[in-house]
């Protein structure tokens, strides 16, 4: 990849990991302690609607970065590397909430690791935000080993398995296991088309942000119509979400050519790691602290507060995250340096996560 086009990667990975901690923010923080008003309705319409561009950019974005990797295969040491780090983070952080778990016991807190069992039932079945970890996981894994079969082939039975993931019952309201196999076809798309991606994004003509909205408008009207639930339902999203990723790459691209803008979000996307791992546990200590919901009795403060508990978010994030970098608790971003040694071969440099 050349520069420009690292730039609207790293700018995607930035905007849409702001809008995942702007959710979770609004979900687990700003509805439980905010008094009713007309703010947190258009907090919760603001948030629903970008859920067509969040995971699904993310998914195909990490997708492209993988794709080299993957599309060798194990062949690749490299891609050895990549499967086992993923994991090994997720195993570090699952660690970690469960630790943290053990002395937080507020009914309210999202997320917390229950008992033993629970902690072993996600090591094979992801039930926090980590999923997402476990999920680009998962995906080197499958799309590795079959880096011999025909990419069509591969596509067309993820994009099945997506529409079907939701006509499954389910007892909870959010079985995140389905995350998994619904983006599932994201992430390939974004491995096995990494070059129209790329085309895509040095598209320049003033028609395709044009023709990027009105496809997406076109799929979401046609969503809103399906009844939940179904797998014409599911169908319709899924090409609204695919709308959604080519609307997105399209305007991203064209404002990376804005330097104040490429320069904020490629710096936030370049460092999405400790964001979204350390994001329930700041998310943790905003429902708990007393400040905070005082805060909310003020309008001023209340129509504004998802902005802000985000900006907060990833400003503790990346601190806390400095800081551990600095002692033995790096492992917690990365295999210890002997691991990744030994899987890349001792004459070859480790490559980080």
């Amino acid at each position: 990849m050349t520069a420009t086009r690292l730039a609207w990667v790293d700018a995607a990975r930035g905007l849409c990991v702001l809008l995942v901690v702007l959710l979770h923010v609004r979900i687990f923080v700003y509805e439980p302690l905010s008094p009713p008003s007309n703010g947190v309705e258009v907090w919760t319409q603001l948030t629903e609607f970008f859920g067509a561009f969040r995971l699904p950019l993310l998914f195909v974005v990490s997708g492209l970065v993988a794709s080299r990797r993957v599309r060798a295969g194990w062949s690749d040491r490299r891609t050895v590397l990549r499967a086992v780090s993923l994991y090994w983070l997720y195993v570090a952080w699952l660690t970690v909430y469960a630790v943290l778990s053990i002395g937080v016991i507020d009914p309210g807190i999202p997320f917390r690791v229950m008992t033993p069992l629970h902690y072993l039932e996600q090591l094979f079945v992801p039930d926090s935000m980590l999923w997402f970890i476990f999920a680009l996981a998962a995906y080197v894994v499958v799309l590795s080993s079959l880096n011999r079969v025909p990419p069509v082939a591969i596509l067309g039975v993820l994009a099945v398995l997506s529409v079907a993931s939701g006509a499954v019952p389910v007892t909870r309201d959010e079985a995140l296991w389905l995350h998994v196999v619904y983006y599932a076809v994201f992430f390939a798309v974004g491995v096995y088309a990494a070059s129209a991606l790329q085309a895509l994004a040095r598209v320049r003509s003033p028609w395709a942000p044009v023709l990027g909205i009105v496809s997406f408008v076109v799929c979401e009207l046609a969503w809103q119509q399906s009844s939940e639930g179904t797998l014409l339902e599911t169908g319709l999203r899924l090409l609204r979400d695919s709308a959604a990723v080519v609307l997105s790459i399209v305007v991203i691209a064209l404002l990376v050519r804005w330097p104040p803008f490429e320069r904020a979000a490629a710096a936030v996307g370049r460092r999405t790691l400790p964001i979204f791992v350390l994001q329930l546990p700041l998310i943790w200590v905003l429902f708990l602290l007393p400040p905070v919901e005082w805060s909310l009795g003020f309008a001023p403060v209340r129509y504004l507060a998802p902005v802000f508990g985000t900006a907060l978010i990833v400003l503790a994030a990346l601190g806390i995250h400095r800081l551990l970098m600095r002692g033995r608790t790096r492992v917690l971003f990365g295999l210890p340096e002997a691991w990744r040694n030994r899987i890349v071969g001792e004459k070859e440099p480790a490559d980080a996560h």
